[in-house]
């Protein structure tokens, strides 16, 4: 992820619009405890957390919002005026013991796929850890959206490559996969989640123009590796100029395809 919390924060119409659909529809499932330990994993600025999760919960006891980016979390800090929440900077690769068994629900929104695959066995295995017996975790994961086909056109021109344009390491556990579902399944039930719903669903979101749709995709293609301003400048102005000359974009309108996997694990005390 680009790691602007501004530029983010301005951008992110199409993560809000997916996490609310998501859970309207399947929130219910979920069985939110009151007076419940709950964390949202890697969320970013926080705005899907403040717009689409928090007025969904019932009275709860905590809740712990994190991300591993440290100027993500100080952005999301300031968004919140409740002592019962918390802002903490983590990587759910290397995770905190201090919350082993800790929260009775764990929410995730379009970032498990951003953990490399060689890494995706270990944190599903942290965030296990972190819930209590009976606790759920309910997940988002991007499998496949329109701005990973301009990336691919950057790097086949040999203007990028993949370490650059940062995207290739982060989609490919899902993105070529033939059944999406099954691979995530078996990742959760390795870790050892009982997996009570998993399912894979493509939405379309439609943008007000193409500059919004250039905005959005510059605050969300990982370009973590590009260090340098001129690099990055250089970077933005190669991805608008890609976006233009995509033949799927209109003139008035832009519509984003967004292929989605949305499941619900359970950490099962067996007697």
């Amino acid at each position: 992820m680009n790691e602007d919390p501004v530029q983010y924060s301005k951008s992110c119409q199409l993560q809000l619009s997916m996490a609310t659909h998501f859970l309207d529809t399947y929130f219910n499932l979920l069985n939110v405890k009151n007076n419940a330990t709950i964390l949202d994993l890697g969320a970013g600025d926080a705005s899907v957390t403040l717009e689409a999760l928090l007025p969904r919960l019932p009275n709860f006891n905590k809740l712990v919002v994190s991300d591993k980016s440290k100027k993500m979390v100080d952005f999301a800090r300031n968004r919140f005026h409740d002592e019962r929440i918390e802002t903490v900077q983590m990587d759910i690769v290397d995770y905190n013991k201090s919350f082993k068994g800790y929260f009775d629900h764990i929410f995730l929104f379009f970032c498990l796929n951003l953990i490399p695959e060689d890494n995706t066995p270990q944190a599903l295995r942290n965030i296990f850890e972190m819930l209590k017996p009976g606790g759920n975790f309910f997940a988002t994961i991007i499998v496949n959206v329109s701005f990973f086909e301009i990336c691919d056109s950057m790097t086949e021109e040999n203007k990028w490559p993949p370490a650059m344009v940062g995207y290739k390491n982060v989609i490919s556990a899902y993105r070529d996969s033939d059944n999406p579902e099954e691979k995530l399944t078996c990742f959760l039930n390795d870790a050892g989640f009982d997996v009570q719903f998993c399912k894979y669903e493509e939405r379309k979101f439609t943008y007000g123009g193409l500059n919004e749709f250039i905005d959005h995709g510059l605050s969300i293609v990982p370009v973590g590796k590009i260090f340098k301003q001129d690099e990055r400048a250089k970077f933005d102005e190669d991805f608008k100029e890609a976006v233009k000359n995509a033949a799927w974009w209109a003139l008035t309108n832009v519509v984003m395809a967004n292929k989605s996997i949305i499941f619900i694990a359970f950490w099962w005390l067996v007697p």
